[in-house]
Parts: C-alpha cells; structure tokens; sequence
C-alpha cells in the first residue's frame, strides 16, 4: 500500500514528536527535580555555613576576651612570689645590700604560712650596721624589688662618731596560685643532696639499697686517695706559714650561678687532702655564652679573715684540664667586692695548690663569701666536676 506524501509527513511529525516527549518527560524533568533538590541543599548548606561563621565568631571573642583576662591576672600577678625558700630570702636580702657599705650580724626567720598553704608569708628579723644613705638605699632597693616585700619594721639607733645599728624586719608575702599565670622568678639558688645522708634513722636503709646475701668472696673497702705530700727541703727565705681558715669538713655550702640555665650541685667527698671531707661542685653550662659562673657559696657560718693576710691558697682537686677560670669572691667591711682569681686556667688534674695575693685595698676584717669556676667565651668548657679543700691565708711574718 502507498502512502501518501500527506501520510508520510504526518508519520515523521509524530515520531519526532514522541521523541521529543521522551526526552522531555524521561531527561529534562529529571534533570530539573534533581535541580531543585539541590538548590534545597545549597540552601541547607549556606544556613550552615552562616551558622558556623556565627559561631566561629563568638568563638574568637571569647578567646580574645580570655586572652586579654590572662594578660592582666598575669600582670597583676607579676607583683607576688609563687614560691619561696629560706636560702633564696637569704640571697635577696643579701642582693639588696650589694655594692653599699653596710653589714648584717645576724637574721631570723619566722614562717607565717598558713597550714592549707593558700598563701606564703615569711619574716625575716635583720641586725644591720652602716650609714645613713646606704640605709635610704637599701629601702629603695626594697621597693623598687620587682616583687612585692614589705618592711614591717625599723628600729634605728646611733651614738656621736659611730656608724648607724639597728633592725629591719622584712615580710616577704605570694600566693602559690598565681604561678600558673607568673613567669618564674630567676632561680637564685639550687642545691642537690644524697637521700641516704638525711635518712632519719642510721638503721633505715636509704632509697634504692638492696640487701645482698652473705658471700665468701672477699670485699675490699671502697679506696678515697689522699694527697700524698712529697718530702721536700724548705726554704725558709721564701717560706710562709699558712692558716687554715675554710675545711669543708661541715657541707654548709649550697650552688648558685650567674644564669638560670645553668644547673649544678655541691656536695661532699672522701677525696681530700686533710680532714674527713672535701666540697665537691658539678656543674653544667648547658650552653655557651659571654659569661659563665658557677659559685660555691658559704651558707651560715661566714669565712672570715681577721687581720691582713698577704697570700690566699685553696687546694683543687681537677679531673680533666679545661679552659675554666678558679677563683674567691671577697667581701671587705666596708662592703666593696674583690674577686680574687686563684687560677686563670686549669692545667693540672687531680690535687694542687693555687693561691695568689690579697688586694692592698681591703679593709679588715673581711668575708670570704664564694668561690667560682668561671668560663668565658664561647668556646668554653660547659661540664665540670671540681673538689676543694683547705682554704688558707699566709699571714705576715712578724
């Protein structure tokens, strides 16, 4: 059968047009449906966004609100001591007195702490003697201090032609609180003990002892060298007799130095020349720099020196050579400082004698108050270990 041209068209229409259904109905609508789900989505999505952006700003006012709370507690609490020992008041009150012509006889403290220990308190009870402005001066040194001290008390006395007596009564207050938000005052002073030393009852045994069977096998005693002086003929032209003025026989000694990094320890040992003990100092200088010292301080009982004495002497036990400088810190009884180097480098090991001559300028009576282990440069050796022993003075022979 023939169709038509009229027919054949209108079939061709039909058929283009069923496909454009198709493609409308199967391609198009679908298409625009998953549009719309995803416009929703976009929607959802921004919602969040903004939501977040919301929260992310109130988030960073809180930490700037808070940041800035820190700021000022820390500011505020810049003002107060964290924590405080007897030695590091010791170090202060002496700090103070530094470069003046002032002395101190004697101190007391007193520890008014509360027992929950929610806040420090301590006093100190000084006996001092100098002049007038070097007492304006050392108040001034106390006010200005970077830490809060208060001085409780003064009681000043004098008499015609004599140097001002008296007692200061210093209280030094701090809240252990506030260390969380105080950066740690430099540490004046560190010391280091043997927990068997201080053992509370000679029968305990110390931390870490282990009991060992009984044995047959023979155990010798642990071997300290003494110095064994060699015979030598004295010549009398030349000869000073020395006196001992320091043992090191008690370990009343602790460690300070110049920098906070630096650490170390002062202890005893059986190595001496004399006696039953020698003062034994280690330390670390962590790092090099301009200036390093580590000091040996004298604690409680002052080494004094009573009369001119023309040569000091110190024995030193070395165990390696090293570029460190030895040396004694001087103090006279108008309060000038003299640092006295013994030795300008360590060129010897185990014991030697070194010594050099007092300053002219000293005024007797005088303290003997630190012996340091200097290094300079950045070159220097940052470890050491030294022993001392018998500190003597030569006194003129008459």
């Amino acid at each position: 059968m023939r169709i038509s041209k009229r027919d054949r068209n209108l079939l061709i229409f039909l058929l283009v047009f069923a496909l454009l259904a198709a493609y409308y109905f199967f391609i198009v609508i679908p298409q625009e449906e998953k549009i719309v789900e995803l416009e929703t989505e976009l929607d959802l999505k921004e919602m969040a966004k903004t939501e977040m952006e919301l929260k992310m700003a109130s988030l960073n006012n809180l930490n700037k609100n808070i940041t800035e709370l820190e700021a000022a507690m820390a500011a505020s609490a810049s003002d107060y001591f964290s924590t405080l020992t007897q030695e590091e008041m010791l170090m202060l009150i002496g700090s103070f007195a530094e470069g003046l012509p002032m002395t101190f006889s004697g101190m007391t403290f007193m520890d008014l702490a509360t027992p929950e220990m929610t806040q420090i308190q301590y006093q100190a009870d000084v006996n001092f003697e100098g002049d007038y402005e070097a007492l304006m001066q050392y108040m001034r040194n106390v006010r200005t201090f970077d830490k809060r001290i208060l001085i409780k008390d003064l009681v000043v006395q004098t008499e015609e032609d004599s140097a001002l007596t008296g007692r200061i009564k210093l209280e030094f207050n701090g809240l252990p609180q506030v260390a969380t938000y105080s950066v740690p005052m430099v540490k004046l002073v560190s010391d280091q003990f043997i927990a068997r030393d201080v053992t509370q009852s000679p029968f305990s045994p110390y931390e870490g002892f282990v009991l060992v069977e009984e044995t047959t096998e023979f155990i010798t005693e642990p071997y300290y060298p003494e110095y064994e002086f060699a015979e030598e003929t004295i010549d009398y032209t030349d000869y000073r007799p020395k006196t001992q003025i320091q043992g090191f026989e008690e370990g009343n000694t602790f460690f300070v130095a110049n920098n906070e990094d630096i650490t170390g320890f002062v202890t005893r040992s059986k190595t001496k020349v004399a006696g039953g003990f020698s003062a034994e100092m280690s330390f670390d200088f962590v790092t090099g720099r301009e200036h390093s010292e580590a000091n040996l301080v004298f604690d409680t009982t002052p080494v004094l020196i009573n009369k001119q004495a023309d040569y000091l002497g110190l024995w030193v036990y070395a165990y390696e050579a090293s570029n460190h400088k030895i040396g004694a810190v001087i103090i006279d009884s108008k309060g000038k400082e003299f640092k006295v180097e013994l030795a300008s480098q360590v060129d010897w090991t185990q014991w030697k004698e070194i010594e050099t001559p007092m300053p002219v300028e000293i005024t007797y009576p005088c303290m003997i108050q630190r012996i340091y282990v200097e290094g300079i440069g950045y070159e220097q050796k940052l470890t050491g270990k030294y022993l001392f022993d018998q500190l003597q003075v030569s006194y003129p022979i008459q």
